[in-house]
């Protein structure tokens, strides 16, 4: 079943695809990770159980060459002290520069249990080099860690790395998530919380995604924790499921197959011990240095995303304040917008006019754009911008623009408040505009042209309708005026 509004809206409020059954187009299956079942997982109640567990799960893999996605977090320094000798890779984003205090850390683990550390340099061009394959695999766009994810796996496979480790699962298992679980929600405050990026926010057709918190309503309280074991377990290891299969790299998070035995001592989350017993572990190993804080997987998000203007396809509103979003919602919105353009490449043509007593001269010029482009944006000269031609408009602004939007060749009707062409560009991003041909040749167009040519747009003239204009209309109307 296709729906791209539900996929689209999915993506942004979960960061995947919540059905399995529905997908952006024919063609596409997109692959969520399903998680051990429980008969199959292996409870513990101790640290020494969680130490005995992995330490199992690394037994059976002697012989084979082993690399660690290592950071500067608890989990992934835990599994490190499994490792002696193996190849450990580190991101380093930015020439080193971000995030110093965590690149440190994993120089220190990697020292401390004699890994191999490689660093996996990453910058914007790497991000751009993977997103399209990952996004190619997945059937749907991806989450921020992936295309880094992806350049690891390949670095570590060009080593003669046979199986990679990743400490992913620890957070959700253990009590990581002490932000959305420090405390009993109630069911709206929790929806908001959780929601990554609200789809009515950004999209044009968005779908309300509520049905999914309501399987989890308790009254005006919400099973968090189920939800959590439930949806965010699916979110964030189908990132790792999908990368590593694209790179085509076998990997193994030990403690996915682990649950604690007893329930999660929330007192404890909630005052100052997240993953009290992988701290505990991390202690035992490291016993000389403090316990680092939780820190996400690093990634310069908000740094790549700074000056980013937005979304500019259809499927996305007008009106989005993009300060108002942080680093990784930006990721969402630039993410899908790049699958959709891999899937469903469009052409966006823009015109501009008066649009005063509209004549057929008007609805030809509309019929010819829009038989030439995927999405037309016509802007509405504004009554204050036809004043500047010593001209007054006969509909007003607000009447000639609700009847250009009603016009079925018409996509998207815009204010033109200003005759910058450039800057209508930057703000559409349209791939061509159309003009009548009375201006071709005219050193204001061939200003335009150059300018359209320099950000991949170009311009198409059309003939006007002959004997036909708004003026012409107006003065004849003036001329029957005077004979009554």
């Amino acid at each position: 079943m296709t729906n791209k509004n539900f996929c689209m809206s999915s993506y942004m409020a979960f960061r995947y695809i919540e059905r399995d059954d529905m997908n952006f187009y024919d063609g596409l299956t997109h692959e969520n990770i399903k998680p051990v079942p429980a008969e199959k997982t292996i409870p513990v109640k101790t640290t020494a159980d969680i130490d005995h567990e992995i330490q199992k799960q690394f037994d059976a893999l002697k012989g084979k060459k082993l690399g660690i996605l290592l950071s500067g977090g608890m989990d992934s320094a835990c599994l490190a002290s499994y490792m002696r000798g193996g190849e450990a890779y580190t991101f380093r984003f930015l020439g080193g520069e971000f995030q110093k205090e965590e690149l440190r850390k994993a120089e220190y683990y990697a020292n401390y249990y004699g890994l191999n550390l490689h660093y996996v340099d990453i910058d914007w061009s790497v991000v751009e080099k993977y997103l399209r394959p990952c996004m190619e695999r997945k059937g749907a766009p991806v989450h921020s860690i992936e295309p880094q994810i992806l350049a690891g796996a390949l670095q570590a496979k060009a080593d003669g790395v046979e199986m990679m480790i990743v400490g992913e699962s620890s957070d959700l298992l253990f009590g990581g998530m002490d932000q959305l679980l420090s405390q009993d929600w109630d069911f709206d405050a929790f929806v908001k919380r959780y929601t990554f990026t609200n789809p009515a926010d950004v999209l044009r057709n968005p779908i309300d995604m509520s049905y999914l918190y309501e399987r989890y309503r308790q009254g005006n309280k919400i099973d968090f924790m189920q939800f959590m074991d439930d949806v965010f377990s699916i979110e964030s290891s189908s990132s790792y499921l999908n990368a590593f299969g694209v790179a085509q790299m076998p990997y193994l998070d030990p403690y996915a197959i682990l649950r604690m035995s007893e329930p999660l001592d929330l007192h404890r989350v909630r005052n100052g011990e997240p993953k009290y017993l992988i701290r505990a572990l991390f202690h035992s190993k490291y016993p000389e240095i403090p316990i680092p804080d939780k820190t996400p997987m690093p990634r310069p998000v908000d740094i790549y995303f700074k000056d980013w203007d937005g979304p500019h396809r259809p499927e996305f509103r007008r009106d989005i304040d993009m300060t108002q979003f942080t680093g990784n919602q930006k990721w969402q919105m630039y993410c899908l917008e790049q699958f959709l353009n891999m899937h469903e490449p469009i052409r966006i043509g823009y015109t501009t006019g008066v649009y005063d007593l509209f004549h057929i001269g008007h609805l030809n010029l509309l019929r010819k754009a829009k038989a030439q482009c995927d999405w037309l944006i016509v802007g509405v000269s504004t009554d204050k911008l036809v004043e500047y031609k010593n001209k007054h408009a006969v509909i007003p602004f607000e009447e000639r623009k609700e009847i250009v939007g009603a016009i079925r060749y018409v996509d998207e009707v815009v204010t033109q408040a200003d005759m910058d062409k450039l800057a209508a560009w930057h703000h559409y991003h349209f791939n061509v505009m159309f003009v009548g041909d009375d201006w071709k040749g005219t050193d204001k167009w061939n200003k335009i042209e150059q300018q359209m040519k320099e950000v991949g747009a170009e311009v198409v003239y059309f003939p006007y309708t002959k004997g036909i204009s708004s003026t012409l209309i107006n003065a004849t109307l003036n001329k029957l005026r005077d004979k009554e």
